[in-house]
């Protein structure tokens, strides 16, 4: 087991693996549903407005669909900084936060650390619930796994390239991909939409960009 020294502690460094069977596990099939957002006729893009006002704090996710592995990575974490003796199993005090995180693989900012004590320690008790901690660590786990899933669609788009961009070639391998007669001209309107320089490629921020505008990230 790897480890990672954490204030004076060896915490073991957990890693959540997806199993070789996994229904998220990414095959070129997955590139259809990382296409459609591009192989669409492109929307005429609109001055820019007044920034949105900012949305009150939405609860936490109640559910959190999580594997049993995850879970058990999460506890195992978790676990390790509990002091059975003093708080018991299902507590942790707050200040271990970013440590329980950093054994999951996360290295969390102090301002990241605050907004989630805010969210799960309001009354700034010094304690964490182990089920509190849970459902942040959810969507944490979630957004990352959502993550790695666009950047191999990148990579797929690119040929394998990781750093890419996408180009007007890779987009016409894509259509074909999807059975989908679209011409040059429009397979290059769709680039310059996707690019926030309105230029002919498509870097990684932008394909990220286009990926969560569609609801996949």
């Amino acid at each position: 087991m790897r480890c990672c020294c954490i204030a004076g502690h060896t915490a073991p460094k957990l890693h959540m693996d997806t199993p070789s069977n996994s229904p998220s596990k990414f095959t070129q099939d997955n590139l259809r549903n990382y296409g459609r957002p591009f192989i669409l006729p492109p929307k005429k893009r609109t001055p820019a407005g007044p920034p949105p006002k900012k949305k009150p704090r939405v609860k936490l996710a109640q559910n959190l669909s999580l594997t049993a592995e995850e879970e058990k990575e999460v506890r195992a974490a978790f676990g390790y900084f509990t002091d059975p003796e003093e708080l018991g199993n299902d507590v942790i005090l707050s200040k271990n936060l970013k440590k329980v995180f950093s054994a999951l693989g996360f290295s969390l900012s102090t301002g990241e650390v605050r907004d989630i004590l805010k969210s799960i320690d309001p009354d700034d008790e010094g304690f964490i619930t182990y089920e509190l901690f849970l459902e942040v660590a959810a969507m944490k786990i979630k957004d990352r796994d959502k993550k790695e899933e666009v950047e191999k669609a990148f990579s797929l788009f690119t040929g394998g390239d990781d750093e890419g961009p996408i180009t007007l070639q890779h987009l016409r391998k894509v259509a074909k991909v999807l059975n989908e007669n679209v011409s040059d001209d429009t397979l290059r309107e769709m680039l310059r939409e996707a690019s926030a320089s309105g230029g002919m490629d498509v870097d990684k921020r932008d394909f990220e960009d286009v990926m969560r505008r569609a609801g996949i990230l």
